[in-house]
């Protein structure tokens, strides 16, 4: 028995539905279904009647899903007490990074934020997106640099913004580039960023309003695989300018998306909590223009 298996089953147990709990768990429907397998055999009792229709709690589950939120929220009490401990003995700064962003800051950026800081220790991470989030919903990192948009009641400040551009082989593009409409990306398959779902940064969003479909090849949580899946020929990429480079010299096309509401946004995140004098010294100085 571990932790997941304990928070997603009461994410079913919320839901009622194991499709809408692989949504809040961001896993699949097999992972989940095994993992919940996996739980009743452990506690010996058959915690969901499944059928057509859907799932439904039995009695079993119902007398296990107050002591399983209970677990659950100590165990993420446990990890935040810790660490602030951590961070009470000695002065440091905890910032997860998500995979992709580092290109988009500054050079020497988080150089020269040691140099600001002297008195204080920086452990920077470099995470999958979504498990930047799951390290910052514990406590076990205080700040989260991640791509926009994010729901939930973060505290969030800007850090960069840029244009968001299409790469892709000249074989597949069947357009004009400079003249390029949102209706003629239907016609391009993506590979999109994305450790438990695609971040498309808009694109979906924009093309639904309009009644088209954006396609998806394999969403992966490297970009290095989907530059050379790009360069291969075999489909497009979406990018921000800071990271055009590899496309422009395999000699691939490139053109901005033309959607003005599809943007590469890097947002720094925190808990709601309150904020010591360092750390808003830290958020000032990221966020500062001549930081970015």
């Amino acid at each position: 028995m571990n932790i997941n298996q304990l928070e997603w089953f009461c994410l079913a147990y919320e839901a009622r539905s194991f499709a809408k709990a692989t949504e809040g768990a961001f896993v699949s429907r097999q992972a989940l279904g095994k993992a919940l397998a996996h739980l009743e055999g452990e506690v010996g009792a058959q915690l969901f009647e499944r059928s057509e229709a859907g799932v439904a709690p039995t009695a079993a589950a119902d007398a296990a899903y107050p002591i399983a939120q209970r677990i659950v929220a100590d165990e993420r009490a446990l990890r935040r007490a810790c660490a602030e401990a951590a961070q009470t003995e000695h002065p440091a700064i905890r910032i997860a990074i998500a995979n992709g962003v580092l290109r988009s800051l500054s050079a020497g950026l988080l150089g020269r934020l040691e140099e600001a800081f002297p008195a204080l220790d920086f452990f920077i991470e470099k995470h999958y997106f979504l498990e930047c989030f799951d390290r910052l919903e514990t406590g076990e990192v205080d700040f989260a640099l991640c791509p926009a948009p994010r729901e939930g009641s973060y505290q969030r400040w800007p850090v960069v913004e840029e244009d968001v551009f299409v790469a892709a082989a000249d074989a597949l593009i069947d357009f004009d580039p400079a003249t390029c409409t949102v209706e003629d990306l239907e016609n391009l398959v993506f590979f999109l960023p994305g450790d438990r779902g695609p971040n498309d940064l808009g694109l979906g969003r924009a093309m639904a309003e309009r009644g088209l479909t954006r396609r998806t090849n394999t969403q992966y949580t490297d970009y290095d695989f989907i530059t050379e899946k790009v360069i291969a020929g075999q489909g497009a990429a979406l990018a921000p300018e800071s990271a055009l480079a590899p496309f422009v010299e395999a000699g691939l096309t490139t053109f901005p998306v033309p959607e003005p509401t599809v943007r590469w946004r890097v947002e720094l995140l925190a808990r709601q909590r309150e904020l010591t004098e360092v750390e808003r010294q830290v958020i000032a100085f990221l966020t500062a223009p001549a930081s970015r």
